[in-house]
């Protein structure tokens, strides 16, 4: 993914070419979340064999809302310190060792929180073995992700999500080139193009 030249209103320069905007940061830290979380419970359904999805996937559940909270903040201030390197590489290594990091704090601190402090306590550390490296994916994944999305909308021009489709500009050339006349005299203001 290489910065495009300065689009207007893009915060990406040749000086800062990985920049983002509140509303992309807020974006991706919702990706993040959500893909990550989608993750957690995949995988821990299969490892315990469907046995522990329900009840798993409310316990992911109740301890990633925090995590979102706990890791935004850093999420935001990396990004804004590493806005100035072009390098994805270099992006997407340090998202998903923070990611790694923030999905192995939230399960040393939720297991025990949600066991009670009992035995299970000290199986925080083991669940963190498959949360950390988990937690590392979904945010890593989720970053590339949202900057391909804005380097990309900066190439066309506009925001991917409400640009149009290819469907409805040919329905809008074609809507321009066979305007109906109005018949009301008072109304004839449009004429038919050639």
């Amino acid at each position: 993914m290489t910065a495009p030249q300065h689009v207007p209103d893009s915060p990406r320069t040749e000086a800062e070419p990985l920049a983002f905007t509140r509303a992309e940061f807020l974006r991706g830290a919702g990706r993040a979340w959500l893909w990550t979380t989608l993750l957690l419970i995949a995988v821990w359904g299969v490892l315990s064999g469907g046995f522990t999805l329900t009840v798993g996937s409310v316990f992911i559940l109740m301890a990633s809302v925090p995590g979102l909270v706990v890791g935004a903040p850093g999420a935001y201030a990396i990004g804004r310190l590493l806005r100035r390197s072009p390098h994805v590489a270099s992006h997407a290594i340090v998202f998903a060792t923070y990611g790694a990091a923030i999905g192995a704090t939230t399960t040393l601190v939720a297991v025990p929180l949600m066991t009670g402090g009992s035995d299970l306590g000290s199986a925080g550390a083991a669940f963190s073995l498959v949360n950390a490296p988990v937690s590392a994916v979904g945010v890593a994944v989720a970053w590339f992700a949202t900057a391909r999305q804005a380097l990309r909308s900066d190439r066309t021009g506009g925001d991917l999500a409400t640009d149009r489709d290819a469907d409805a500009a040919a329905e809008d050339a074609l809507a321009d080139r066979y305007r109906v006349i109005d018949p009301d005299p008072r109304r004839r203001r449009q004429r038919p193009r050639a």
